[in-house]
């Protein structure tokens, strides 16, 4: 069964991707993020300027299978079946089908109240599902929890 934790109040998504798949690259998880068409652009040029030091190699939920299988992070608009892995990163408004096959769910809300008003659907769904999502406050400068 899926862990699921919502991070509140997070004021750049891109950045806080890039800090969530580091951790995760750096514990050898695969991580698959789920983000609307139209943020996955801005989402892969941010992964590709981070400092050499710090490069994430990533691909396409569309590449070939072969390229699928060697990259630790996958972005995708649609969860499909063959884009398996440890972590779930979900950028989008609803909860993406097939989430229950990953170890551990991470939502991103930001600030707006359309995000937050997305999110307490998403809430609730994961709820529905039988799941107990945890609350995590971006803005409280703790150490990102994976």
């Amino acid at each position: 069964m899926s862990s699921v934790a919502f991070h509140f109040n997070v004021s750049d998504r891109f950045d806080y991707v890039g800090r969530l798949a580091r951790k995760a690259v750096a514990t050898a998880a695969r991580t698959v993020v789920v983000a609307d068409a139209d943020a996955l652009p801005q989402l892969d040029r941010t992964l590709w300027l981070l400092p050499g030091t710090e490069f994430l190699a990533h691909c396409d939920g569309t590449a070939v299978a072969g390229m699928l299988a060697r990259s630790p992070i996958v972005l995708t608009p649609t969860l499909r079946p063959e884009l398996c892995g440890d972590v779930l990163i979900n950028l989008s408004e609803t909860v993406p089908p097939g989430y229950a096959a990953f170890d551990r769910v991470i939502e991103l809300v930001g600030v707006l109240d359309q995000e937050r008003s997305a999110a307490r659907q998403r809430w609730r769904q994961y709820v529905a599902d039988g799941l107990q999502p945890v609350y995590h406050d971006a803005q409280n400068r703790t150490p990102l929890a994976l």
